[in-house]
C-alpha cells in the first residue's frame, strides 16, 4: 500500500488495527508510517495515549513526526510528549530532534551534496558491537571530502538504537552525522533483511524534512538497508556508487575450497546478500573496488557479470586511507616512561617485553580468540605480551560476552598468563594512536609486533594505522590486504584460517627464518613509507572526489 501510494484504511480501521497489535512492533512502526504518509487524520489525543504504551523509543519518535505533520508545534502539548519519551539517557537526542523539527537544521542546498551510508555503528563508538574500521575510515574521509571546495556537504547517515548521543552532529562545518530512530528488531539475526522498504521511505521522510536531495550517494554493504538506499537513489534520480567486495562470498567455502554446509538460516542470509550483490551491480552507475588493482582480477571472478555484460567501465579500484601524522616520524629526546597504565590501565611491567597488538571489534570472524591460543600455546607467549583492544565491556553483545568470557576463563585457568595478556575495551581512535606511539617508543631485539587475526579483511583501517606508527605487519592473506603488503617487503601475510595456522605462520618468520633483526626493523620502516606516500586521507579524499564528479559531469583526473 504505501509503496504503490494506496490509501486504503479509514482512520478507525488504523486505530482498530493499532490497538489489536500494539505488542507487534514491526506492524506498528508500519502503520504510523503509514499515517505519516497519508496524512490520515487521527485525533491528536489517541496519538497521545499512543505514546504511553510500552513502544521502544523509536517508535514514540515516529508517533512524534506524525504529530508534528497533522498538527503545528504550536497545537501540541510538547511537554505532555517530552514527558512521554524522554529519559536521562536520551535527552539530548530528543531536544536535538525537536530542534530539527522545527526546522533549526535546514539549510539552503548550494552545490553538490554526498550521502554515505554506514548503517552498522556510530562515529563515536568504534569496536564495540559490530562497529568496526569503517566507522573511522567514513568520518574521516567525510571530514576530508567535505572541506573541497567543489562540495556543498557530506552527509553521513545510520541507523540508532539507543538515542544516548545528539541526533545530528557536525564533524566539520560541511559533515553532518546523522541517527536515524528508525525502528528494527535487533533480536533477529538480519534486522534489515525484511525492513528494506520501510528504511527507504524513512531515510526519504528524513530527508524532505532536511530539505536535501543529495547528488550521490554512496553504499559499502550488501546489504537490504543498502539496498534501500540504493533504489532511494534511483527513484529520486541520482547517481549511485557502490564500494564493492566478494564478502560473503568467500565466507561460503571452506580452507580446501569446499562450500560449507550451512543450516537453513545461514544459507538465507548469505544468499540474500549474495543476490543483493547481484543486483547492486547492475544498479550502480559507479563500482569502487576495495584493494586496489591487484585485487581487480579477483573481484571480476566472483561478479561475472562485469564480463558477461561488458560493464567493467562502470569499475574503478580505489584505496582507502588514513589521517597521517606528520609527528609519527620522530623520536623523543627524553627517557622512555612506559605510558600504558595511564592510557589503558596496564601495570608498567608490561611494557618491559615486546607487544602483540591487535585492535577491533570482537567478534569470531575477527580471531580474538583464535589469536589468543595462538600466542599462549607456542613460543609466542615467552617472547611478546598481548594486548587486545575491542569490544563493549559494559553492555556487551552475546557474541562480545562469549569471547570476552573466554579470556577470563583462561586467565584463571592459567594464571602464569595474567601478567602478560591484557584485554581493554574500545577506545576512541585517538586513544588507540597514543597507544601505539607509546609502544613504539621501547624497542627489544624482537619487533613489536600487530596482528591482524581476521579469517579475511577487505582492506584494514587498523592495519594501516599500525603500518604508520612502524609496528611489523601480520596480516591475513585472505582479502585485501595484499594489495598493499607484501611479504619481507613491508609486512607479512600469514594464514590466519585458525590458532594453528596463526602461530605456525609467526613463530616461522620470528624464530626459524634468516631474517635479521635489522631486516624487520627495514620491513618496518617499509610499512611505514607505503602508508605516507600511498594512504593519506587527503590525497585519497581527492581521488573519491574526483570520481563523484566525473559522474556529474565532471572531468576525472588521474591520481
Amino acid at each position: 500500500m504505501l509503496e504503490f501510494e494506496l490509501d486504503i484504511l479509514s482512520v478507525d480501521q488504523i486505530m482498530t488495527v493499532l490497538d489489536k497489535n500494539k505488542d507487534n512492533f514491526d506492524t506498528v512502526t508500519l502503520l504510523i508510517q503509514y499515517i505519516y504518509q497519508f496524512k490520515s487524520k487521527i485525533p491528536k489525543e489517541y496519538l497521545y495515549e499512543q505514546l504511553t504504551n510500552l513502544y521502544p523509543i523509536a517508535i514514540k519518535i515516529q508517533i512524534l513526526d506524525v504529530l508534528d505533520s497533522l498538527y503545528s508545534m504550536d497545537e501540541l502539548d510538547i511537554e505532555r510528549i517530552k514527558s512521554e519519551i524522554t529519559t536521562e539517557k536520551n535527552l539530548v537526542f530528543i531536544k536535538n530532534y525537536i530542534d530539527f523539527l522545527n526546522g533549526k537544521y535546514q539549510r539552503e542546498q548550494k552545490g553538490t551534496v554526498m550521502l554515505q551510508s554506514m548503517f552498522y555503528g556510530d562515529f563515536e563508538d568504534s569496536g564495540k558491537g559490530n562497529n568496526g574500521g569503517l566507522a573511522i575510515l567514513l568520518k574521516t574521509l567525510g571530514n576530508e571530502i567535505s572541506i573541497d571546495s567543489r562540495i556543498d556537504l557530506v552527509l553521513t547517515i545510520t541507523i540508532s538504537d539507543t538515542m544516548r548521543k545528539p541526533f545530528m552532529a557536525s564533524y566539520k562545518e560541511n559533515h553532518l552525522f546523522v541517527r536515524l530512530p528508525a525502528y528494527l528488531d535487533r533480536t533477529v539475526a538480519d534486522p534489515f533483511l525484511k525492513k528494506e522498504l520501510f528504511i527507504k521511505r524513512f531515510i526519504k521522510n528524513f530527508l524532505v524534512k532536511l530539505n536535501i536531495q543529495p547528488d550521490i550517494f554512496h553504499i559499502r554493504y550488501l546489504d537490504n538497508a543498502s539496498m534501500a538506499t540504493a533504489k532511494l537513489s534511483k527513484e529520486l534520480g541520482k547517481q549511485l556508487v557502490l564500494t564493492l567486495a566478494p564478502d560473503p562470498h568467500r565466507n561460503m567455502t571452506d580452507e580446501e575450497g569446499s562450500l560449507k554446509l550451512l543450516n537453513f538460516n545461514e544459507a538465507e542470509l548469505l544468499l540474500n546478500k549474495i543476490k543483493i550483490g547481484d543486483e547492486l551491480v547492475l544498479m550502480s552507475d559507479k563500482i569502487l573496488g576495495i584493494g586496489g588493482r591487484k585485487v581487480s582480477k579477483e573481484l571480476l571472478l566472483y561478479f561475472p557479470q562485469f564480463n558477461y555484460y561488458d560493464m567493467e567501465y562502470k569499475m574503478k579500484m580505489i584505496d582507502e586511507g588514513i589521517k597521517i601524522d606528520k609527528n609519527s616520524s620522530k623520536k623523543d629526546n627524553v627517557d622512555y616512561i612506559c605510558e600504558l597504565k595511564e592510557l589503558v590501565g596496564i601495570d608498567s611491567s608490561f611494557c618491559d617485553q615486546p607487544i602483540i597488538l591487535n585492535v577491533g571489534r570482537l567478534a569470531k570472524i575477527k580471531g580474538q580468540v583464535a589469536l589468543f591460543k595462538a600466542w599462549a600455546n607456542s613460543e609466542l607467549k615467552q617472547t611478546h605480551n598481548l594486548l587486545m583492544i575491542g569490544g563493549d565491556l559494559e553492555n556487551p553483545n552475546q557474541e562480545e560476552k562469549e569471547i570476552i568470557d573466554f579470556f577470563n576463563q583462561q586467565i584463571k585457568e592459567r594464571p602464569e598468563l595474567k601478567d602478560k595478556f591484557f584485554h581493554k575495551g574500545a577506545l576512541h581512535n585517538d586513544e588507540i594512536r597514543l597507544v601505539e606511539k607509546s609502544i613504539m617508543k621501547k624497542t627489544f631485539d624482537y619487533p613489536h609486533i600487530y596482528l591482524a587475526s581476521s579469517m579475511k579483511e577487505e582492506f584494514g583501517i587498523a592495519i594501516l594505522e599500525a603500518m604508520s606508527r612502524g609496528f611489523l605487519i601480520f596480516a591475513p592473506i585472505k582479502g585485501g590486504v595484499k594489495s598493499y603488503l607484501t611479504n619481507r617487503e613491508n609486512g607479512f601475510l600469514i594464514n590466519t584460517f585458525n590458532e594453528k595456522t596463526i602461530a605456525k605462520d609467526t613463530q616461522e618468520i620470528l624464530y626459524h627464518s634468516d631474517i635479521s633483526n635489522e631486516e624487520f626493523k627495514q620491513i618496518q620502516l617499509a610499512g611505514k613509507d607505503t602508508i605516507e606516500k600511498e594512504f593519506s586521507i587527503d590525497k585519497i579524499a581527492k581521488t573519491f572526489t574526483d570520481t563523484y564528479l566525473t559522474l556529474l559531469g565532471g572531468n576525472e583526473i588521474e591520481v
